[in-house]
């Protein structure tokens, strides 16, 4: 019988090939943010625009209105906005950027399932309110600080750093290495890998984000890609070799990495953050050295955290109790703002500048 983690269903989402994008988007009201043009090659203020909705008088069936106060600013937002082959629709021309929100139940069709006042996770998007169906909305983690449900205990960070793991095989006393190990899922991955028993390097940018990987997180040692290259921190990091890589970077990284892997070593693809501003489509830059998937007999498997929903109880459980022991940290960079903000926020994500997971909150 196949492990949870290892069950994958993507009939949540047409492929690119069925429907290149999302013609509705979110229905959001109050103030709203459209994505007015797409990136070329960098998401700026001129490509979107923004209008203000006034609020439904009646709701649908099995729905509720909520009232969005956190934005989860992901990586994948840079993916979504291009109309280029990807894991789901891009977002629509003239609709509501897509992003996964925490907010309040103002309005509800069925009080006793979602009682107003009820703290919820939706893909609500860049709106001050979402009209959201009931299969849509996602109950929030008690007992822990609201923020921490777009993090640990959320699917883009938390479940999609416990595929990835699995995804791995971290095997005691062998050595990983993570891409992005200061961010919100590589410096949960990395501890993930810790728990397991393995020697885990980490790859982040700056001295700073060395030291909290290093330091708080309790890794073996961190790669600074500012002060030396990648090859020559894992020649004097991993001297051994590398078994297993979680990746959140692609580009140089990725290729430096493979060249110091071991024989049938694991690599989880779950990001590529250096190719997301005009590296990506007719604009991609190659994979340099994919022979040495053969010559180490490598595996190499991207991963799409929706096609998992099947374990996400397993992972949040396990999340949960490295959190209570202390053997799980987290930090959340909580950027205090309005919608305006979100561009000159998300795009922190591509420079280094967010220290941890990024969240704009709308005050």
């Amino acid at each position: 019988m196949a492990e949870l983690w290892n069950a994958r269903d993507n009939s949540w989402a047409p492929t690119s090939s069925q429907a290149p994008f999302d013609p509705v988007g979110p229905e959001g009201y109050g103030k709203v943010v459209l994505l007015k043009k797409r990136p070329d090659p960098k998401l700026d203020e001129s490509c979107f625009t923004g209008e203000t909705r006034a609020l439904p008088e009646t709701l649908a069936p099995d729905t509720v209105l909520v009232k969005n106060t956190h934005y989860s600013m992901d990586p994948t937002h840079f993916i979504w906005t291009q109309e280029i082959p990807q894991y789901m629709p891009a977002v629509g021309l003239g609709t509501i950027m897509r992003c996964l929100t925490l907010g309040t139940v103002v309005r509800s069709t069925n009080e006793e399932k979602f009682p107003v006042g009820t703290v919820v996770s939706v893909f609500g998007g860049l709106a001050e309110y979402t009209v959201i169906p009931f299969a849509g909305v996602n109950p929030t983690q008690p007992g822990v600080p609201v923020e921490m449900n777009l993090g640990p205990f959320s699917l883009i960070q938390g479940h999609t750093a416990w595929v990835g793991y699995k995804i791995c095989q971290v095997k005691a006393g062998q050595t990983m290495v993570v891409s992005g190990a200061a961010g919100a899922v590589g410096s949960i991955a990395g501890q993930l890998g810790k728990i397991a028993g393995a020697r885990v390097i980490g790859i982040a940018g700056g001295p700073e984000k060395c030291a909290y990987v290093s330091g708080e997180l309790g890794l073996d040692g961190c790669i600074d890609y500012k002060a030396e290259s990648v090859a020559d921190g894992l020649a004097r990091l991993c001297p051994n070799g590398v078994d297993s890589f979680f990746d959140n970077v692609g580009g140089p990284t990725l290729d430096a990495v493979v060249a110091a892997m071991n024989c049938f070593g694991r690599i989880a693809v779950c990001g590529a953050i250096s190719q997301y501003e005009g590296k990506m489509g007719a604009q991609a830059v190659g994979f340099k050295n994919v022979e040495m998937l053969l010559m180490r007999r490598l595996t190499m498997q991207g991963f799409v955290v929706v096609d998992h929903l099947a374990s996400v109880g397993e992972a949040m459980g396990e999340i949960g109790a490295g959190i209570k022991a202390g053997t799980i940290k987290w930090k959340g960079d909580v950027r205090e703002g309005s919608l305006s903000d979100y561009v000159r926020t998300v795009n922190l994500l591509l420079t280094g500048g967010n220290n941890g997971k990024l969240i704009l909150k709308v005050v």
